[in-house]
C-alpha cells in the first residue's frame, strides 16, 4: 500500500491507500486532505494555527476543550467500484473507486484538461464527512448511542442531525478550503435538493421517522421504498441548509460565519 503523512494544526495524520495505480498523485491527496482537516479542527476548536496542549492537563487543548485524538489515520481501499466510509475515534475506513483518485499531471495535456474530476470532488467530500464525525458522532452523540449494544439494533430519532448535518458541512468545507468553487458547490447542493424532491417518500416521512426506521426500512429497501421513505442523510442535510440560511438571514452571525460570508 501507499502511505503518506502530514500535520494538521500540529496533530500528526497518516493516509494509507491500498489499490492505488502507478499514476496516483499522493502529494495532492495529502495537501487537499490537510486543508480540510485544518479547517474542520478550527471550526470546532477556534482560530489557531497550531493547537497547543495544556501542560497542566495533557488531555486538553489549551482553552479549547478536550483533545479528541493525538494522531489520526485515514485508511482508503481503492477498488473498481465502491463508495463508503466508517468513522472511528481517531481513524476512518474509506472505500472509493480507483478512478476517482487524483492522478499525476501529464505535461502533454492542455491546461483545460487539468480541471478537478467530479469523482475526486466526491472522494474529498467523503473524507470531509468522515473526519467531521470525529466531533459530530464521536464527541456529540444521541443518548441512545452513548453505549452501543452490538447484540441488537440501536434506535434513535436523531440520525438526521448526526448524519444529515455532517452531510451539509462536508461539502461546505470543500468550498471553504477552495477545493470546490461556487459553481461546483452549488451543483452539489442542487444534487441533494433534487434527490429529496424526486423522492415521493419525502412528503410522508419525517427526518425523525427516517432515522428511527433506518434499521427496518433504510437498510432493508424494497420496491416501495422511494414512495414511503426518505434518506435522513439528504433531507437532514437540507434541514441544516435551511437552518444555516435562516440564521444568516436573521443576522445571527458569528465571527466565523462573517469570515466566510463571501465564500458561502
Amino acid at each position: 500500500f501507499w502511505s503518506g503523512s502530514f500535520e494538521a494544526c500540529g496533530i500528526p495524520h497518516r493516509f494509507v491507500v491500498a489499490g492505488a495505480p502507478a499514476s496516483f498523485d499522493g502529494a495532492k491527496l495529502l495537501a487537499d486532505t490537510q486543508a480540510i482537516c485544518e479547517e474542520e479542527i478550527r471550526f470546532w476548536h477556534g482560530e489557531t494555527k497550531s493547537i497547543k496542549k495544556d501542560s497542566s492537563s495533557p488531555n486538553r487543548f489549551k482553552g479549547q476543550g478536550p483533545i479528541l485524538f493525538k494522531n489520526y489515520v485515514f485508511m482508503l481501499n481503492a477498488v473498481a467500484d465502491g463508495y463508503g466510509g466508517l468513522e472511528h475515534r481517531n481513524s476512518t475506513a474509506l472505500i472509493s473507486d480507483r478512478k476517482d483518485l487524483p492522478r499525476l499531471a501529464r505535461t502533454t495535456l492542455a491546461p483545460s484538461t487539468h480541471r478537478q474530476p467530479e469523482g475526486y470532488t466526491t472522494l474529498l467530500g467523503l473524507i470531509s464527512h468522515e473526519y467531521f464525525h470525529t466531533w459530530n458522532v464521536k464527541r456529540l452523540r444521541p443518548v441512545e448511542l452513548a453505549r452501543y449494544d452490538y447484540s441488537q439494533e440501536n434506535y434513535t430519532e436523531l440520525l438526521w442531525f448526526f448524519e444529515g448535518f455532517t452531510s451539509y458541512y462536508d461539502d461546505l468545507f470543500l468550498r471553504r478550503t477552495h477545493r470546490a468553487d461556487n459553481t461546483a458547490y452549488l451543483k452539489l447542493l442542487a444534487k441533494t435538493i433534487n434527490q429529496v424532491a424526486q423522492t415521493p417518500g419525502s412528503q410522508v416521512q419525517s427526518v425523525a421517522q427516517s432515522s428511527f426506521d433506518a434499521w427496518v426500512k433504510y437498510y432493508r429497501q424494497d420496491e416501495n421504498t422511494a414512495n414511503a421513505t426518505v434518506s435522513y442523510y439528504t433531507k437532514g442535510s437540507l434541514v441544516a441548509l435551511c437552518l444555516d440560511l435562516t440564521l444568516r438571514a436573521e443576522g445571527h452571525t458569528t465571527l466565523r460565519s462573517e469570515e466566510h460570508t463571501s465564500e458561502l
